[in-house]
């Protein structure tokens, strides 16, 4: 089973004000974390100002990790969220990836800033295909978020026909649902990444937000990941708010 761990950069801002010693101190914990994934996991995912809270780039989170020994061998993704940004600075954006040595981008269009600023937001299934008109996709992997239940594949047909390299799914709280869609992925030869959020406390308002019921694996974590593992290609493994039960339940994977 192949597990990447997902891990949200430092926030820019704290109670809106920018403090460099403060912002360095938070870079240094961020990359303490990563460091503790090393040996547990086959790769790491950055994501890109969840809730339109600005957050360190991806490219930059990315380029800090690859500098220390430690994780230089661990592949790298992230996130890109292309609500606030041109086609121009989506292509900057890919480039410094391309540079840093990222692996592969995921495309979501992002939460709504926190500045409740409005953006003309173009749909990430045609950034892919403009992408790979482009062959960007020769040298980097180019991925598209599903939900975690497709009832009709004409909900996502536009995406299947994009043809990204995977669909990351948003959290999974069913195998049967995870079940159909990888069928439906498989059949057009896209890979699946299955989302999983760890069952916790601290990670329950997050849970809230987005719809997860983790009722069917709360008190058994592990065989709903291992099941998991066997129906997908990948598990992305996610825990917004607990960085330590998220590193618990990966040495247990791992024993």
């Amino acid at each position: 089973m192949k597990l990447k761990y997902e891990l949200n950069p430092p926030k820019i801002e704290v109670n809106g004000l920018i403090n460099l010693p403060s912002l360095r101190e938070r870079m240094n914990g961020f990359q303490k974390r990563a460091e503790l994934l090393d040996g547990l996991v086959d790769g790491i995912h950055l994501t890109d100002s969840v809730l339109g809270i600005p957050r360190i780039s991806g490219i930059v989170a990315a380029g800090h990790l690859n500098m220390n020994r430690k994780l230089d061998s661990i592949p790298v993704t992230c996130s890109l969220r292309i609500r606030d940004r041109s086609f121009l600075s989506i292509c900057q954006f890919v480039a410094d990836a391309l540079l840093v040595g990222i692996k592969g981008v995921l495309l979501v269009a992002g939460d709504g800033s926190s500045d409740s600023a409005k953006y003309s937001v173009t749909r990430p299934s045609e950034i892919v295909l403009a992408l790979r008109n482009m062959r960007y996709n020769e040298n980097i992997e180019l991925d598209l978020a599903i939900p975690n239940r497709i009832g009709k594949s004409s909900l996502i047909q536009r995406k299947i026909d994009v043809k990204p390299n995977a669909f990351i799914t948003q959290s999974i709280d069913s195998l049967e649902a995870l079940r159909s869609i990888v069928d439906l992925s498989h059949q057009n030869k896209i890979k699946i990444i299955a989302c999983i959020m760890i069952p916790c406390e601290k990670n329950e308002p997050s849970a809230k937000i987005i719809g997860l019921n983790w009722a069917d694996y709360k008190d058994t974590p592990i065989d709903f990941i291992k099941e998991a593992g066997r129906l997908a290609d990948e598990i992305l493994l996610t825990s917004p708010n607990n960085f330590n039960a998220g590193l618990q339940l990966l040495e247990q994977l791992r024993k």
